[in-house]
């Protein structure tokens, strides 16, 4: 047993290595992008990057306003997908340690450092209209200007992609659709920003839609192309088995809805919503909620029903929606150490593990801040827990 003097020393080392963590600041930056893709469908959650620590927090659970900062990155033509993307963007900030302990931005002036070409040209601005014809005209005022804008849709940034009519087309961070006044309520879209970027914004362009594969219990849903109403435009879609084409006419005054395939099966999933999800003990009634999934949570589903997931939360059977909620795909096995599994062992792996034990004790047994294969590689000791020890031992690791 420890006296008293060792765990007023252990706990300021460990108050210390918390606080190298929540900096990150020593970690070398990765500033190549993984794959060329279409900005728009970047997702904070990405497994690519999703890990990543910014400040006290990751992209993951953070991550949406430099996200939607990175895709105008790439509207403007400031950067392209081959060499960007949210996770270079997030490691080149996090050098310049420009993240609080919450994973936002000490100062807007560091997105003009970490890509010249880009800054923020106002500060939050708060919507003078109530209605979403009167805030689809004022972003549309935006964006004659030249300007990129994000907006705020209840404490989650998303990309405004272009405006037609009272329709805005966002790209989001934390999901599909791109209907933004019908993914969120009206009530809770409440400020924007406007973003200075290369060159002027001159309209949105045709959306690639990927298709998913399909496995175990298979859902058709429809998902609206963005190029629709704006231009006859033919893309090719790319999937791992086959192409699909779709074709969009001038003519046309409303978007036409492109059939995809959703496949849900069992396994872990995160919270992609940036509004709580209930879990239900009877969802068809939707009552008796026995817990809430915030953003970033972790929840295993052990069987499927059509769009439903059967969950065990602090011993209580529970039901939740799928559609809310993000696949987090197959358990692989980690190295040691390799929280993030970016092959390296550094100050991002030990803002995981902090996270991960800040949340012991504030989260119901089922939900989490990790995978499973994350949290079996913050196990360094082995012994099944993730404690103080795998933080000393962690320590032992980095500094070898």
């Amino acid at each position: 047993m420890r006296t008293v003097k060792e765990k007023g020393i252990f706990s300021v080392l460990l108050a210390f290595l918390f606080l190298i963590g929540m900096l990150a600041g020593a970690c070398q930056t990765n500033n190549k992008a993984h794959a060329a893709d279409d900005f728009r469908l970047w997702r904070q959650n990405d497994e690519r990057w999703g890990s990543y620590a910014i400040g006290g927090s990751t992209v993951r659970s953070s991550g949406c306003y430099i996200t939607s900062i990175a895709m105008a990155a790439v509207a403007s033509g400031a950067k392209d997908t081959e060499s960007f993307d949210p996770g270079v963007f997030a490691k080149t900030l996090n050098d310049m340690k420009a993240f609080n302990q919450w994973g936002g931005l000490s100062a807007w002036g560091s997105v003009n450092k970490a890509i010249p070409e880009v800054s923020i040209a106002t500060a939050n601005l708060n919507f003078k209209s109530d209605t979403q014809s009167g805030k689809a005209s004022e972003i549309k005022e935006y964006l004659d200007k030249g300007l990129y804008v994000i907006c705020n849709v209840g404490g989650h940034w998303v990309y405004i992609d272009g405006i037609i009519g009272d329709d805005v087309y966002m790209a989001d961070p934390a999901k599909d659709e791109i209907l933004m006044f019908e993914a969120y309520d009206n009530k809770n879209i409440t400020v924007f920003q406007a973003i200075k970027g290369k060159n002027p914004y001159k309209g949105f362009t045709p959306l690639e839609i990927p298709e998913k594969d399909t496995e175990t219990s298979t859902v058709t849903s429809s998902i609206t192309t963005t190029a629709a109403a704006a231009l006859t435009t033919t893309t090719a879609v790319q999937t791992k088995a086959k192409t699909t084409t779709v074709t969009t006419t001038k003519a046309q005054t409303t978007p036409r809805p492109a059939v995809t395939t959703v496949t849900y099966k069992a396994g872990e999933y995160y919270c992609s919503d940036s509004v709580p999800v209930k879990v239900w003990s009877d969802i068809k009634a939707q009552k008796d909620a026995i817990a809430s999934l915030s953003y970033g949570n972790v929840v295993r589903v052990l069987s499927v029903s059509g769009t439903v997931g059967e969950v065990k939360i602090g011993g209580r059977n529970g039901y939740v929606e799928l559609t809310k909620l993000e696949y987090a795909g197959e358990p692989e096995e980690y190295e040691a150490g390799d929280v993030n599994n970016d092959g390296s062992f550094d100050t991002y792996d030990l803002a995981l593990i902090n996270e991960y034990l800040n949340s012991l004790g504030k989260l119901p047994e089922g939900i989490s801040v990790l995978t499973t294969s994350e949290i079996a590689a913050a196990d360094i000791s082995g012994d099944g827990i993730v404690d103080n020890n795998d933080v000393l031992l962690y320590l032992m690791l980095i500094c070898n």
